[in-house]
């Protein structure tokens, strides 16, 4: 069965190459949104999610790292990778959350996103005892 994967950036060319990529990989789309309250609109709808891909520079009130935190606070149990264009290491240090699994600097290559999203769900898996 195929992993089930979001997608949260608010690039929206970015947003279609990442679709490109998750569909190439033979993942399965759940959805695309460009923000992080349609994040968490996606995640109540649909919780059945393995992997969330998620920019940290959000359009809206609340970043990617805000977005990933109200999901880990609220008992969410989905890994979050990363994507964003910034290395700084104060981003870092505040991204280092319980469900981050995973940080990508942009530009993202296909290899590169399905070893993250394999790493991702095989951690979680170790460390929860669920499979995703």
């Amino acid at each position: 069965m195929a992993k089930k994967i979001l997608i949260v950036e608010d690039d929206k060319m970015l947003c279609t190459i990442f679709q490109m990529f998750v569909q190439e990989l033979n993942y399965e789309l759940v959805g695309t949104v460009h923000n992080g309250a349609d994040a968490l609109s996606a995640v109540e709808k649909d919780g059945d999610i393995d992997v969330i891909l998620m920019d940290i520079h959000l359009d809206g009130r609340l970043s990617g790292i805000e977005t990933a935190a109200f999901l880990e606070k609220n008992g969410y149990e989905i890994p979050v990778v990363f994507i964003t264009g910034d290395d700084n290491a104060d981003l870092i240090e505040e991204a280092t959350l319980p469900n981050v699994y995973g940080f990508i600097i942009k530009p993202v290559y296909m290899r590169n996103l399905g070893v993250a999203i394999e790493f991702a769900c095989a951690k979680f898996a170790k460390i929860n005892g669920k499979k995703r």
